[in-house]
């Protein structure tokens, strides 16, 4: 019945076995695939299972990455907050050093501390990112099915061993950003402790040395890199990695060269700047942690605006036919999903149609069983060679030559992606598992191809007809009088086959479809990136907040010279505004390297895309603005704790 619904008498698709008790599966699908042939695909039931989990494991490893970086962005708060912590409560470590108290029970006492707020951050942190996953799945499901499956995600599970994850990760953290602040408040002497403005020199003089490990290390992980990491799937990340650790070392120095010069004519922006010196042991954690999510800001944002450029420049050579036709299973059907010969006779007849293009497609394996390709067969009916020439986006490869060889010679144009996975060049062969054995064809050249990041190819509808399976096509292109207006033509088509499963899409509305799931599929990156920013800006805060409580006493002497309140609150908003914009200029700097990591290497060796630079100037400045913005906001609170410090809080040891 199915098959003569579909008009495929005598056609099956697939065949499912059940072996005997003892037959070891792998063995015997080892065994139908050798008596079988290439053309016939056999596999386990785990096998089909890998296949799917390959196909998400890209997704997974953007949002795993991205996650990583909210993660590291999180240390740099728990480094911040406990340094903070450690600085105001410097004298209870002086009292207890002098009552006896050794450098192990100090260390001891500031990690376990650090371990049990880590456990309560677990306890609120698992519940909130489940519900923060639940607002996201309509999101990440509509990306799912947009490219990789075809059923959507109805429900979430948590399983328990992401809950462990969470608690290792939330324990682990805690407990190790708090090592480096305790071990060095457990180093100090009994006179440094009391001392709050010698914390801050040792780390003024340790920028230096800070800085220069820094650049050792990216000195080293760039020559590996160059040497060896480049031919390694996973050595962008790993050198990504390494700059990013990097980046937060050089925050003292930095902040020692922009604020060291800077000399305060009264309490104004000069005084903001020159407190973060003063204070450099705490500023420069919350300046670290912005200048590495603004990395990840910029570097996102370069990388999807430059994607999105070339997408549209990729979209402006391809779609070049006035209107689309298909059919409505055509998304789930795939290759099986037809449009009968009848149905292109009437639309080729349709007066103010001057030209149908048809496109039939299938999906194969390279002749080795390593790579599945997806075969296109396309028809270009009536366009001269020069024409067609025009329209081929090609990488590699020279535009009369190529038709030549594809509709002469019965060549294939192989997308970029399936050159760079199978490492094809013209002149190579492209060997498939046909249904009567290999089918070898010579590569004329190789295509931008940006509709598969697994393996794409393109012939003539001869070549696809002489080889693979002749049936009817897959969709079809309409050429248009220029002199017809597209979108009632389509209106017009959508009413004459309005009781059929049919689909027609003008060129504006096919463009705007895929742009919206090109948008659709970064779209989670854009919460991950909101809270990696959400966490930097609270580290501004905190930072601000502590000092606010920590430096009372100055700003009760301030308060005592003459100082209004609102002086007071514009020193403190001048210091989160001077933390913002100088965890936003490493940020950039970082951000421009990441992209180009993220555009030159890693997206060539995981997706195969080449993707041309742009730099999205809208996107950028609306990026700057939310930053600077942030940082000024997170330092409202602080700002007016500080201004409600009056001369009445002096002591004997501030005077």
């Amino acid at each position: 019945q199915a098959q003569g619904m579909f008009a495929r008498p005598g056609r099956i698709h697939q065949i499912d076995l059940t072996l005997s008790e003892g037959t070891d599966p792998d063995d015997a699908a080892a065994r139908l695939a050798d008596r079988l042939g290439p053309g016939v695909r056999v596999q386990t039931p785990e096998q089909r299972r890998q296949d799917t989990r390959g196909l998400l494991a890209a997704f997974r490893l953007n949002l795993t990455a991205l996650s990583l970086i909210s993660v590291f962005v999180g240390l740099f708060l728990v480094l911040t907050s406990i340094q903070a912590s450690l600085v105001r409560r410097r004298g209870e470590f002086g009292l207890l050093r002098s009552l006896g108290a050794t450098r192990g029970q100090v260390l001891a006492l500031v990690i376990v501390e650090a371990g049990v707020l880590g456990l309560l951050g677990v306890v609120v942190g698992v519940p909130l990112g489940y519900l923060v996953a639940l607002g996201n799945l309509d999101t990440v499901s509509a990306t799912l099915t947009s490219i990789y499956v075809t059923d959507g995600l109805e429900n979430m599970t948590l399983p328990p061993v992401v809950i462990l994850l969470g608690a290792a990760v939330g324990l682990a953290g805690a407990m190790g950003a708090a090592v480096w602040p305790a071990l060095d408040m457990s180093r100090r002497d009994t006179l440094q402790l009391l001392s709050p403005v010698a914390l801050h020199r040792r780390t003024g003089r340790r920028a230096g040395r800070l800085a220069l490990v820094a650049l050792t290390a990216a000195v080293a992980v760039t020559v590996w890199f160059v040497l060896h990491g480049s031919s390694l799937r996973m050595g962008g990340f790993i050198y990504g990695f390494v700059m990013m650790v990097a980046l937060p070392l050089v925050a003292p120095l930095v902040v020692r060269t922009i604020c060291g010069p800077v000399r305060p004519a009264g309490l104004g922006p000069g005084l903001s700047l020159k407190n973060l010196l003063v204070r450099l042991q705490t500023t420069s954690f919350a300046v670290a942690a912005l200048a590495v999510t603004v990395s990840m800001l910029i570097g996102i944002t370069l990388l999807v605006g430059s994607f999105r450029q070339t997408l549209v420049t990729w979209l402006d050579t391809t779609i070049r036919a006035d209107v689309y036709v298909s059919t409505e299973s055509w998304v789930r059907a795939g290759n099986e999903a037809f449009l009968d010969e009848a149905l292109l006779g009437e639309l080729e007849r349709t007066p103010g149609v001057q030209g149908l293009e048809t496109q039939r497609r299938l999906r194969v394996r390279t002749a080795d069983g390593a790579h599945l390709v997806w075969l296109n067969g396309v028809n270009f009916a009536g366009i001269p060679e020069a024409a067609l020439a025009r329209r081929l986006p090609l990488k590699t490869g020279e535009p009369e030559r190529v038709v030549d060889l594809l509709v002469n010679r019965g060549a294939v144009l192989v997308g970029e992606p399936l050159a760079r996975k199978a490492g094809l060049a013209i002149g190579d062969t492209l060997t498939l598992a046909g249904p009567d054995g290999p089918v070898a064809l010579a590569v004329a050249g190789i295509a931008f191809d940006y509709t598969s990041e697994g393996g794409t190819a393109f012939v003539v509808g001869a070549t696809f007809a002489r080889h693979f399976d002749g049936g009817p096509p897959n969709n079809a292109a309409l050429f248009l009088d220029p002199a017809l207006e597209t979108e009632a033509f389509v209106a017009d088509l959508q009413e004459r086959y309005r009781g059929r499963p049919l689909v027609f899409r003008s060129n504006r509305t096919l463009r705007g479809e895929v742009m919206d799931i090109f948008d659709q599929t970064f779209a989670v990156t854009r919460t991950l990136q909101t809270m990696a920013l959400l966490i930097a800006v609270c580290g501004v805060s905190l930072t601000l907040l502590i000092q606010a409580r920590e430096r009372s006493g100055e700003l009760a002497l301030l308060r005592a010279l003459g100082a209004t309140r609102r002086q007071i609150f514009t020193l403190f908003l001048g210091e989160g505004a001077g933390m913002g914009l100088i965890g936003l200029v490493m940020g950039l700097a970082g951000g421009v390297g990441l992209a180009a990591l993220l555009i030159l290497v890693i997206n060539r060796e995981w997706f195969g895309w080449t993707i041309q630079p742009a730099v999205p100037g809208p996107a950028i400045a609306r990026q700057i603005v939310v930053i600077v913005s942030a940082s000024v906001l997170a330092a409202v609170y602080p700002a007016v704790q500080a201004g409600l410090s009056s001369p009445g809080q002096l002591t004997r040891d501030d005077l």
